[in-house]
């Protein structure tokens, strides 16, 4: 509850100075993780981060929405969806 306030009060300091990049606590905030897994996706280079000086990881807003959105995982229904449409192609392609 408390890092959550900090991250709102951070996130309206960034709105005004319209600093686009986020601090690795904020990021971790922001996605909802732990700091220490997020310092572990960071070593595994699973994650888009900035590091302009050598020491400290900056990450920008649009590349963490990125990638949280990048491995979508489809409903059941378009599995089905797609199954049809694979078979009603086969069927095609055999006649």
């Amino acid at each position: 509850m408390v890092q959550n306030k900090k991250f709102n009060a951070n996130l309206l300091y960034m709105e005004k100075i319209k600093n686009p990049l986020l601090t690795t606590a904020e990021a971790a905030a922001y996605l909802g993780l732990k700091i220490s897994y997020l310092h572990k996706l960071m070593m595994r280079h699973a994650i888009p981060y900035y590091k302009p000086m050598g020491k400290l990881c900056f990450f920008s807003q649009a590349d963490l929405d990125h990638w949280l959105t990048c491995n979508r995982i489809a409903s059941q229904k378009e599995i089905e969806q797609q199954a049809q449409q694979y078979l009603s192609t086969k069927r095609i392609e055999k006649t």
